[in-house]
C-alpha cells in the first residue's frame, strides 16, 4: 500500500515537473519581440531583449522598492558576481540605478527606475493575457477544477521542507 502512495506521488510529480515549465514557456511565448503598431507601449521591453532572469531580477527590485545587491542575489539564488553583471547591463539600459546609502556610504541600493518600473508592469500586463487567452479555451468544468487547485498548488509553494 506504502509502495502505491509513493508511486502516486512520484507520478504526480514527474506531471507537474512537466507541465510547469512547458506552460511557463507558453506564456512566455505570447509576448512580443517585435512591436508593431498596435503594440507601441511595448517598445521599451522589446528593445531591453531582457532574458528571463533579468525580468525576474528587475520584479524583485520593483516589489521591494529598494535592495542591496547581496539580497538580490540570494532571492534569485546565484552568487553575488552574476547578479553584478545582470546589473550592469541593466543599468546601461537606464531599467534601474544604484544609489549609496546616506547613513552608511559602503552600502548601495539598487532601485527601479521609472522604465523599469513600467517595463515590469507591462510585461506582467502581456504575461496575464497570453494566461488569460489560454484559460478561454477551457470549459467552465475545467476553470472550477483548476480554480480548486489552486489552494493546493499555493501550499506545494508554501510548505517547508
Amino acid at each position: 500500500m506504502a509502495e502505491d502512495v509513493f508511486s502516486d506521488d512520484l507520478e504526480v510529480a514527474d506531471s507537474l515537473l512537466d507541465i510547469i515549465p512547458s506552460l511557463w514557456r507558453q506564456i512566455r511565448t505570447g509576448i512580443p519581440g517585435e512591436v508593431d503598431t498596435e503594440q507601441a507601449e511595448w517598445h521599451d521591453i522589446s528593445k531591453l531583449r531582457a532574458t528571463p532572469g533579468q525580468i525576474r531580477l528587475l520584479h524583485i527590485v520593483v516589489m521591494r522598492q529598494r535592495c542591496t545587491m547581496q539580497d538580490l542575489a540570494e532571492e534569485v539564488g546565484v552568487a553575488p558576481p552574476t547578479v553584478t553583471a545582470m546589473i550592469k547591463r541593466m543599468l546601461a539600459q537606464d531599467v534601474i540605478e544604484r544609489i549609496r546609502d546616506e547613513k552608511d556610504w559602503r552600502v548601495v541600493w539598487i532601485s527601479a527606475t521609472e522604465r523599469g518600473r513600467r517595463a515590469v508592469a507591462l510585461y506582467d500586463q502581456f504575461r496575464r493575457r497570453n494566461l488569460q487567452r489560454r484559460l478561454a479555451h477551457l470549459s467552465q468544468e475545467e476553470l472550477a477544477q483548476l480554480r480548486a487547485a489552486l489552494p493546493v498548488l499555493k501550499r506545494i509553494v508554501e510548505v517547508e521542507i
